[in-house]
């Protein structure tokens, strides 16, 4: 007995059924495109003849047991159909615009063209020499070094500048500097709404003057001390921490004081403490005169 079994498309699928003694017995499973399979199961000699009726139907139903369990092997094995869908057009992106920043949600701090803001310190020198030969006047033996911090706004014009640090040690020679750096023009500011230009200077004494003698702070803490109620008042407003470098001449008499600091400091409550500490009576000195540094 021989039994047929076709599939649809892509191409038909066969399969054919061989039953019946005394040959054995054969299944055949042939599978469509792309490439032709076919898958065979061989079965052995056949079932002695006894009479019953039912011994062709459960042959038969063997058959197609083995026939859906070929045909799902087959059906898991072949590849399956991919259909090439059209690829999508390019989209071309608009032009993007760099939008101007904005300052209210730009970053706080930003920077500064090296090469500008250098160039910046080096227009102010003829104004910082001038303000050291004024000084010079006022205290014969004034030189030191001093850092400065410019702080620079969008406007390229400097909104504050203080001493980093200084050793210069007179109050007006410091400020008439500040001023000459706020006269030149200054880089804009870059990804912030203002940046910090720093700088240092060393300025010598005139030649032939002698060395300023040399206190330790604790030799003006009971002044301190007692001045303190005044500083405190001048500082309520602003009370970072203040670098004072001061000369006392003869008699214990303050000769002159300037101020630095690591931040930028009130100018009216700098101007206040060097008030105070230049009127108060100061230890005679061993030598005059005597350069002293202290912390506020």
């Amino acid at each position: 007995m021989t039994a047929f079994l076709g599939f649809g498309a892509p191409e038909p699928r066969r399969v054919c059924l061989l039953f019946g003694a005394p040959e054995p017995r054969r299944v055949c499973l042939q599978f469509g495109a792309p490439e032709p399979r076919r898958v065979c199961l061989q079965f052995g000699a056949p079932e002695p003849q006894t009479g019953d009726s039912t011994s062709l139907a459960a042959r038969v139903a063997r058959g197609v047991a083995m026939l859906v369990a070929a045909c799902v092997l087959g059906c898991a094995s072949a590849p399956p159909i991919v259909s090439s869908a059209p690829e999508p057009e390019p989209v071309e992106e608009p032009e993007r615009v760099e939008a101007e920043p904005d300052m209210s949600t730009s970053a706080e701090v930003g920077g500064l063209d090296v090469g500008e803001a250098e160039e910046s310190f080096r227009s102010s020198i003829d104004g910082l020499e001038h303000c050291v030969s004024e000084g010079v006047q006022r205290l014969a033996y004034l030189g030191g070094e001093i850092e400065f911090a410019v702080q620079v706004d969008a406007s390229r014009t400097p909104a504050r500048v203080w001493a980093l640090q200084s050793t210069l040690g007179e109050r007006a020679t410091e400020k008439c500097m500040f001023d000459a750096l706020k006269a030149v023009r200054w880089p804009k500011p870059v990804g912030g709404r203002y940046a910090i230009a720093k700088n240092s200077f060393e300025f010598e004494p005139r030649k032939g003057m002698p060395n300023p003698a040399v206190w330790d702070a604790g030799r003006v803490g009971d002044v301190l001390a007692e001045l303190e109620p005044t500083l405190a008042s001048c500082r309520a407003g602003d009370p970072k921490e203040l670098l004072v470098t001061m000369y006392i001449g003869s008699g214990g008499k303050a000769l002159s004081g300037g101020v630095s600091s690591s931040e930028a400091v009130d100018d009216g409550a700098v101007d206040c403490v060097m008030d105070a500490l230049l009127a108060a009576p100061f230890p005679e000195p061993e030598r005059s005169p005597t350069k002293v540094r202290f912390t506020l």
